[in-house]
């Protein structure tokens, strides 16, 4: 655990002038056009959401696509990107809105969500650390995220992501992935069975494994306290007892 550990904070992948400027209006594009939706309908189909008195927050909610798939309930979001939601129809669903996790301050919630986010937080070991620090009795986290890093994914994001965007800007998507998905599958995987005693997975079409799913789905709850406990001392002293 200690070798993946020291990979965080991370740094995201450097990104040419030229697609910065291009960037903000290719990613609201992108989560609004038909085939991201589509083929990311799994991703939010996954998520369970039949519990109406469940407070929810979403991390990473970008165009608040998600809601149309949850039943009425108390619902948060984080989303630092205000661009991505600020024409969105399901805007007079959300309850409080909030930049990153710490501003959630006193709020606690029977579950956390989130699709395609896990991939791209930097330092995704303390954001498992707060976020179960966020958790009620019996709340869980549920997240969808791409099995990046195996072949079904892989071959698809070049063969979509990369030849569209080369067609339409001329330049290399291979930048704005490097960018964007600072995660890979089996780090996330790690990292959440580090923090987390009880895991559940489960992988989407078409051959539900993940070196042949585009996805997967991770259900988690009851934080490992003796693990961040070890987590919050390999903050401070940068060693870690071998796990």
């Amino acid at each position: 655990m200690l070798k993946i550990l020291k990979k965080y904070p991370k740094k995201r992948g450097f990104l040419p002038k030229q697609i910065k400027k291009i960037f903000n209006k290719d990613y609201l594009s992108n989560r609004e056009n038909f085939f991201s939706q589509l083929s990311e309908r799994w991703l939010h189909s996954s998520i369970d959401n039949k519990e109406k008195k469940n407070k929810t927050l979403e991390i990473g909610a970008g165009t608040l696509n998600h809601l149309k798939y949850e039943v009425e309930k108390h619902y948060d979001i984080i989303e630092p990107k205000k661009f991505l939601y600020k024409k969105s129809i399901y805007k007079k669903l959300i309850n409080n809105s909030y930049r990153d996790i710490y501003q959630t301050k006193n709020n606690y919630y029977d579950r956390i969500i989130s699709c395609a986010v896990l991939e791209h937080i930097t330092n995704l070991p303390e954001y498992l650390h707060i976020s179960s620090l966020k958790l009620k009795k019996n709340g869980y986290q549920q997240h969808s995220i791409p099995c990046e890093g195996y072949p079904m994914w892989d071959i698809s994001w070049f063969l979509f992501s990369g030849i569209t965007f080369k067609l339409k800007y001329g330049f290399s998507f291979k930048y704005v992935k490097k960018h964007e998905h600072v995660n890979n599958f089996d780090e996330i995987i790690s990292l959440i069975n580090f923090f987390y005693k009880k895991v559940t997975l489960k992988f989407s079409y078409p051959f539900y494994n993940k070196y042949l799913s585009f996805y997967a789905n991770i259900k988690f709850c009851n934080p490992n306290k003796k693990n961040i406990a070890k987590y919050l001392k390999y903050k401070k002293i940068g060693s870690i007892k071998s796990t």
